[in-house]
């Protein structure tokens, strides 16, 4: 993992996901190939749904042309706050209870056995993993939260630049390069809304006390694997990636919040 990780009881993340792009896997739209999907995951994810999914649309294609609409199947445990998707463009595993990457990790374990059993042969085009934290202020209604009680200082700095002007919300995003093909998005801000996370969501949502219209900062992290072409798929490989992608995120987070934030997530009884 990565210094100073922690677990917090009280974490900000609202929803964790996982994509496996794929190169487009026809044999995915036949039945019995999802079939044999859901059978090996339905021990996890015993809620079967099917559904559609847009094919991805090539370049030279007439924008004339509307796009194709595939078959594509999803799986919810049984408390639909976690799901996997299969269709012929991509694996995709996501979350709105995520309490620690060990129970994540094993959740993409079993949809990752369940390809490769099921797609043998599959070749991946990208592997992301993005998690989004909202942090509220607890019991704060305020228009104007001390967000440098929370949030690092360095993620404020542009809101100071105008003096004569009153910061009414901020959005900022980086674009780090590790190692290799890796790379980590970091968007951030000062946000005033219900989440930034989109509505059409499968999985089921944690019901929020806060006004439709609260405000909140929002770390919203992406990491990803990028090859220059694409590789067979390797679901040992695979894991191992989303580990080293897991790091980043971790690290961005950890230095994003304040040690008045950590005490808060931790649960600490004077907070």
């Amino acid at each position: 993992m990565y210094p100073g990780r922690e677990v917090f009881l009280h974490a900000p993340l609202v929803y964790v996901t996982a994509e496996i792009t794929l190169s487009y896997e026809p044999r995915v739209n036949q039945p019995a190939v999802r079939d044999a999907f859901a059978e090996g995951v339905r021990q996890t994810f015993p809620l079967l749904q099917q559904e559609r999914a847009l094919a991805v649309k090539l370049e030279e294609v007439d924008e004339d042309i509307p796009p194709q609409v595939l078959p594509a199947l999803r799986a919810f445990t049984a408390d639909s706050e976690a799901s996997v998707l299969l269709k012929a463009s991509a694996l995709t595993v996501d979350t709105t209870s995520y309490t620690q990457f060990e129970k994540f990790d094993a959740f993409l374990g079993v949809a990752l056995a369940a390809l490769a059993e099921s797609v043998p042969g599959a070749m991946v085009r990208r592997v992301g993993v993005r998690y989004v934290n909202e942090i509220r202020v607890p019991g704060e209604t305020a228009a104007d939260p001390d967000w440098p009680t929370w949030v690092s200082e360095s993620l404020l700095a542009a809101q100071g630049l105008l003096p004569s002007g009153h910061a009414a919300g901020s959005m900022g995003h980086v674009l780090f390069h590790l190692e290799d093909d890796c790379w980590t998005g970091f968007r951030y801000g000062d946000v005033i809304g219900t989440t930034i996370v989109d509505r059409d969501v499968a999985v089921r949502r944690k019901k929020s006390a806060e006004p439709e219209n609260s405000r909140f900062f929002a770390l919203d992290i992406d990491s990803f694997w990028d090859p220059s072409e694409p590789v067979k798929f390797d679901p040992d490989q695979i894991v191992k990636i989303c580990d080293r992608l897991h790091r980043p995120a971790g690290e961005l987070f950890q230095a994003s919040i304040t040690e008045r934030a950590r005490k808060h997530f931790r649960g600490d009884p004077d907070e």
